[in-house]
């Protein structure tokens, strides 16, 4: 059993245990000497043992007389729950399964929502089957990709514990789901992960989360696909994504970044973003249901304004500035995508 420390004077009471030093100020080389585990909890520095990125946010330094530890968790393999919600995106699907297919973890579900296609998207899906574990629903009711995800979460297997959003014309690195994993290992409510756009046939980042607390996450990238979320907290009552219109991924953001208690970034790339999709809703964005979803968002941020008012409130004054930019995109008829 690991144990991580602060008071390095009495070691030899827990000759029975792996004993990780955590220090902040003194020099490296002298801790190497003591033949421990050291850890430099502000610069992350790793000697002797590999953490796997825990950024050592496992538990707590605890000192040598306290009667309860904290223990460093031992590596866990995570069942992850990939939710991709479709509507007729034939010409990507493949690229986006196989995606998942090749991945280097494979501790994880696909749950595929189809949101009434009217091309070949199911029967591409279909083949997947023998490949890896996928479950198909074929929505009957239109439900747009709010509904279609927060119909996901009626189908996940119960050891599932953590839940990542793809979007059915966009694909994820080989080693993705391990990177996500080697995060995971803190068990942080919410991981943040990096971005790329793909355009023009090439490959750039465009997103580096590096969110320093939840105030900066709540104001930052709003997309599903830059969040991979703890179950218990994405299928909460209080997170469930709004059905039925645009821009719903604004709106579960804030929800998820005002209930979440701990979160973690990852600093890689590792979705790609498909900007060459001429079908997507932020290429085309057919005229009434965009404005209305902007009128829906409005309402959607108004409530959540005043269903949190007086917990928080430096939460407050954000979720004012957001209910009085979403009335500016109304009155403008602007379009603030991004």
């Amino acid at each position: 059993m690991k144990v991580a420390i602060n008071n390095i004077d009495q070691i030899n009471k827990l000759k029975e245990k792996e004993v990780i030093y955590v220090f902040d100020k003194e020099p490296l080389v002298e801790l190497i000497n003591t033949g421990l585990h050291c850890i430099n909890k502000d610069c992350i520095k790793f000697v002797d043992i590999n953490l796997t990125d825990y950024d050592i946010e496992c538990q707590k330094k605890a000192n040598i007389n306290d009667s309860d530890w904290d223990y460093i968790p031992p590596q866990k393999d995570f069942k992850i729950a990939i939710i991709i919600p479709n509507y007729n995106y034939e010409e990507w699907i493949n690229k986006c399964l196989s995606s998942i297919e090749k991945q280097t973890y494979k501790n994880y579900e696909v749950i595929f929502v189809d949101d009434m296609s009217t091309d070949n998207s199911v029967k591409i899906a279909e083949t997947f089957r023998k490949k890896m574990n996928i479950k198909i629903i074929q929505l009957k009711q239109k439900r747009l990709n709010g509904g279609a995800r927060n119909e996901a979460y009626l189908h996940l297997s119960n050891d599932v514990e953590y839940i990542w959003y793809v979007d059915s014309d966009d694909w994820i690195t080989e080693t993705a789901l391990e990177e996500i994993n080697n995060k995971l290992q803190s068990r942080p409510d919410v991981l943040f992960v990096g971005m790329s756009n793909y355009i023009g046939g090439r490959t750039e980042t465009c997103h580096i989360p590096e969110y320093k607390n939840k105030y900066e996450a709540i104001n930052g990238w709003s997309g599903s696909c830059g969040k991979v979320i703890k179950k218990l907290l994405a299928t909460r009552q209080e997170c469930l994504y709004p059905e039925g219109t645009l821009k719903e991924d604004r709106t579960q953001h804030r929800k998820i970044c005002i209930y979440m208690d701990s979160f973690v970034n990852l600093k890689k790339p590792i979705y790609i973003w498909n900007r060459q999709n001429t079908k997507s809703v932020t290429t085309i964005r057919e005229k009434i249901v965009w404005g209305t979803s902007t009128i829906r968002h409005y309402a959607d941020t108004l409530q959540l304004a005043l269903s949190v008012k007086g917990k928080d409130a430096k939460i407050d004054k954000i979720l004012e500035e957001a209910v009085r930019d979403t009335k500016n995109e109304i009155d403008m008829n602007g379009d603030q995508q991004w």
